[in-house]
């Protein structure tokens, strides 16, 4: 089982708690160029030689990528990434930080949404999307640019603490309906809060989300988001690997 992390804000206080981590693990780090990121990288290794680092884009204006993000900021991000061999982190989410993106680049949809398939489709082997829970009909997922029949690995954002548990029950019921777990990763959390207030999961309720994701037959968590790791988080996760690595002997 590998059990990752995301970090959106990696200052040097939330890079130091990689120092947490005992075991082999990736991290997903935000940053708004490949240099920016490859200056978090380089700090990540020094603290944790454990770790591997992926570059999570955060793209002008829209701040996620998605079809109604600009087409010249999604053209001058593929570019760059292009340019990078690292893995990478997409993610897809619409730009509700900017909701005048949706009424200006509405004509623009369809666009935009064939780009980002395409970059999807030729960096798949280097590329984990992060993306919304199965909430939503898959049909409506694709047609709104959340999600893309491609063979590359799936990132789904369940963050049960900021889902009522009506919601959560159907997401739960959803993920055991998945097929190719293995192309998956569950990002569970929030133990540190992001752009949004988020409320936070308890540790007691990080485990039992891990061990509902082990149950249901996935073999990857990402867990959100670095900064908040402790001691009382770390004991569940720790727990949850060495439980694994029992059943994988």
């Amino acid at each position: 089982m590998e059990i990752d992390f995301y970090e959106e804000f990696p200052t040097k206080k939330n890079l130091e708690k990689l120092k947490l981590i005992k075991f082999p693990s990736r991290i997903f780090i935000a940053a708004y160029s490949a240099k920016e990121f490859e200056k978090y990288s380089k700090q990540a290794r020094r603290i944790n030689r454990k770790i591997r680092a992926a570059y999570w884009p955060i793209i002008k204006n829209s701040y996620w990528i998605s079809p109604f993000s600009n087409t010249c900021d999604l053209i001058g991000l593929f570019d760059e990434l292009s340019k990078s061999k690292v893995h990478l982190l997409i993610n897809l989410e619409p730009p509700l930080l900017s909701k005048k993106l949706f009424f200006k680049n509405m004509f623009r949809f369809k666009k935009n949404k064939n780009l980002i398939k395409k970059f999807l489709e030729e960096n798949k082997a280097r590329v984990t999307t992060a993306q919304p829970p199965p909430i939503l009909n898959i049909g409506i997922r694709k047609a709104l640019g959340l999600d893309y029949k491609l063979n590359l690995e799936k990132g789904l954002m369940w963050y049960s603490s900021a889902y009522p548990e009506i919601i959560n029950r159907k997401i739960r019921k959803n993920l055991l309906k998945i097929k190719n777990k293995e192309r998956y990763t569950l990002g569970l959390g929030v133990i540190a809060q992001g752009v949004f207030s988020e409320n936070l999961l308890s540790p007691e309720k990080l485990g039992a989300d891990i061990n509902f994701i082990k149950e249901a037959g996935f073999r990857k968590v990402t867990i959100f988001r670095l900064g908040g790791l402790n001691k009382e988080y770390m004991d569940k996760i720790n727990s949850f690997s060495l439980l694994v690595k029992k059943q994988e002997k």
